[in-house]
């Protein structure tokens, strides 16, 4: 009896050891699905200890290398899996997931491309290569793997939010519009559709009320960057809600620290046509430390000081010729100038100033300011003439002056 006791407790410790793969496997499967990565790799190593053929177990502890950004052992793991079983698509799926992690496009389609083969109805081999053959500018072949996909799995929300993207680089707007909806009505919290879609009515369609409504949407599902509130403060602007276009620049600048010359220019422009010209100029001074000698800052900054009066025309000046020194042919810079000199009665430098205005882009503002100048150097003719130009561009001034000034 002592003897069978003794062989008992001899035989017990070892047999607990010895485990069958399977109830390692198991135990490790728990640990990856509550995120214990490293402590998971540890059962999965006993898996494989216990059965060096355990394709399984090779997956899972690649996924869990991969939790752990350890793709090169990753790597080897899934290569071993695929190794094993060659007909095993979870495998090279995995495996292609990691390539093309790593940039490596060409052998994650040849590892999606493999799965179409084992097994052709999974129907996320085809969203992500499709995804990767847009990457790398195959555009038919992009388009032929998310029709396939959305034929094996149609409620999936993503499949048509990148082909929406796709039919947008192949300028099919109204197929874009109708994938971009779709992915929204399969997923509402969908963030990345909303604003895409947010553009495309903004850019596209001019709907800039829905585009409005779509930037907010994305907001609200805490759409991550800078973007969404610009391109909501553009779409505000083009709707003349100046004071939502002006909170939305505000929450760029105060939230995101932006540092890009466009958002300052843009609230800028803003105060400016509100006449609050000393925190336009606050703007402008911002953007032009951000990218110095910019013309079209400098002429905004000008046009602000010279709203400001007299006492502001010399920045002004120096301002308007230093726009005009980077680009001859900005219009606004040659009118400013005409502008300073009209007010400080050097009306022949005015209509200077004015004529290269004119010849870069004629505007009845600038015949209607010329025809003053000539008015103030009694050249009668020039005046009609350059009242009738104003007149004929629709200058509501100009159309009274022609009639009292030239009897017409």
């Amino acid at each position: 009896m002592k003897n069978l006791l003794a062989l008992f407790l001899f035989i017990f410790p070892a047999f607990t050891f010895a485990q069958p793969a399977y109830i390692h496997h198991e135990k490790g499967v728990q640990k990856l699905k509550n995120k214990q990565y490293a402590e998971s790799i540890l059962d999965f190593d006993k898996a494989i200890k216990a059965d060096a053929t355990y394709f399984e177990a090779y997956i899972d502890r690649g996924r869990a290398n991969v939790a752990l950004n350890k793709n090169d052992l990753a790597m080897a793991d899934f290569s071993k899996a695929v190794q094993l079983n060659p007909k095993y698509a979870p495998g090279f799926f995995e495996r292609a997931k990691v390539y093309s992690a790593l940039g490596k496009d060409k052998e994650a389609i040849e590892d999606y491309t493999k799965i179409t083969q084992v097994q052709p109805d999974f129907s996320d081999t085809y969203v992500y290569r499709g995804q990767l053959y847009f990457k790398t500018g195959q555009n038919d072949l992009a388009l032929a793997d998310f029709n396939k996909a959305i034929s094996l799995k149609a409620k999936n929300a993503e499949v048509f939010y990148q082909r929406g993207l796709l039919y947008l680089a192949m300028k099919k707007t109204n197929e874009a519009m109708k994938d971009l909806t779709a992915a929204i009505e399969i997923d509402p919290l969908m963030t990345r559709a909303f604003f895409e879609r947010g553009k495309l009515y903004a850019t596209q369609s001019r709907q800039h009320e829905l585009a409005v409504a779509d930037y907010s949407k994305a907001i609200t599902l805490k759409h991550p960057g800078e973007e969404v509130y610009h391109l909501r403060a553009v779409s505000y602007t083009a709707l003349r809600k100046n004071e939502e276009a002006i909170r939305d620049y505000s929450s760029v600048i105060e939230m995101f620290k932006s540092k890009d010359p466009e958002i300052y220019r843009s609230r800028g422009d803003l105060f400016r046509q509100r006449n609050d010209h000393v925190n336009a100029i606050k703007d402008y001074n911002r953007a032009l430390s951000f990218k110095k000698d910019d013309a079209v800052i400098l002429t905004s900054r000008g046009q602000s000081q010279f709203a400001l009066g007299k006492g502001k025309y010399p920045m002004a000046q120096q301002d308007f010729n230093k726009a005009l020194g980077i680009d001859p042919d900005n219009v606004n810079a040659a009118y400013g100038l005409g502008q300073i000199f009209f007010e400080n009665n050097k009306f022949e430098e005015s209509i200077a100033s004015l004529d290269k205005a004119i010849k870069i882009k004629a505007t009845a503002d600038a015949y209607y300011l010329r025809s003053k100048c000539h008015h103030k150097l009694n050249h009668k003719k020039n005046v009609c003439e350059d009242l009738n130009k104003a007149a004929e561009m629709g200058h509501p001034e100009a159309k009274k002056d022609v009639i009292t000034i030239c009897g017409k």
